[in-house]
């Protein structure tokens, strides 16, 4: 196993069928002072399996999704950072199999109509104005400016950074890092997920989830996966925590 600024290289050791399975990484919880309202939570990531023929020798590049971080700053809405998605390919970046990363927690403050992250999500796409094909998610709002968080980064294409002080999550071509705020303490996980600030930030995974910041509705969007395997099984909501990856052979 090599290990190349946070994506591993890992060669397959024998000829056969294995069994790769994957999770998404959780978004983070969200909160207001505190805890005054409660929590919004964090979307759970999705955890997708799939059966592959390898050859003994074939590198694979494995990326494994991080949980997003809290904005945390008394006094102002506390929301939550999307979940990174996890990725495993061969070395061209030829997708096998993805997971993605859950949305964010609101503000749970009720006068914006805050709600839980969507988890991670089953099929390519993500959710709420998320990316489709390995894109980024989009950031939909009613204003004409005042986007106040960031999507969640796909394949082949970053988030959008929603704010002059955001730094975008960035796609699996281009490393992987999850957005953040330059001047607090406000991630989306590694695995592209997107970072918040008045607004929670959508899941990474192989198309990003987008984020819908509208004055009566504040919710992130989960990440889409993908799975080029046999006998799959693909579940959106499962995962809590960092991602993970198992391969096990088979047969």
């Amino acid at each position: 196993m090599v290990l190349q600024n946070g994506t591993q290289i890992w060669s397959v050791p024998i000829s056969g069928t294995y069994l790769i399975e994957a999770g998404g990484a959780s978004g983070s919880n969200g909160s207001y002072n505190g805890s005054t309202f409660g929590w919004k939570l964090g979307g759970l990531g999705a955890r997708i399996k799939g059966h592959f023929e390898m050859t003994r020798g074939t590198k694979l590049k494995i990326v494994v999704g991080q949980q997003g971080l809290l904005r945390r700053k008394l006094g102002l809405p506390m929301t939550g950072g999307g979940g990174g998605g996890t990725f495993v390919t061969l070395l061209t970046c030829e997708p096998l199999i993805v997971a993605g990363g859950g949305g964010g927690g609101a503000n749970s403050n009720p006068i914006r109509g805050g709600l839980d992250g969507d988890p991670g999500q089953a099929t390519t796409n993500g959710s709420r104005y998320g990316g489709s094909g390995g894109k980024g998610g989009l950031y939909y709002n009613d204003k004409a400016t005042d986007d106040e968080a960031g999507t969640g980064a796909g394949l082949l294409s970053a988030g959008q950074d929603g704010r002059l002080f955001i730094v975008p999550s960035q796609s699996f071509f281009n490393g992987s890092e999850g957005g953040r705020f330059v001047s607090c303490e406000a991630e989306g996980g590694f695995g592209g997920g997107g970072a918040p600030f008045t607004q929670p930030g959508g899941g990474g995974g192989y198309s990003g989830g987008g984020v819908i910041g509208l004055d009566n509705l504040t919710v992130a969007g989960g990440g889409g996966s993908f799975n080029s395997g046999f006998s799959q099984e693909n579940l959106s909501g499962v995962n809590k925590g960092d991602g993970y990856v198992l391969i096990k052979l088979v047969l």
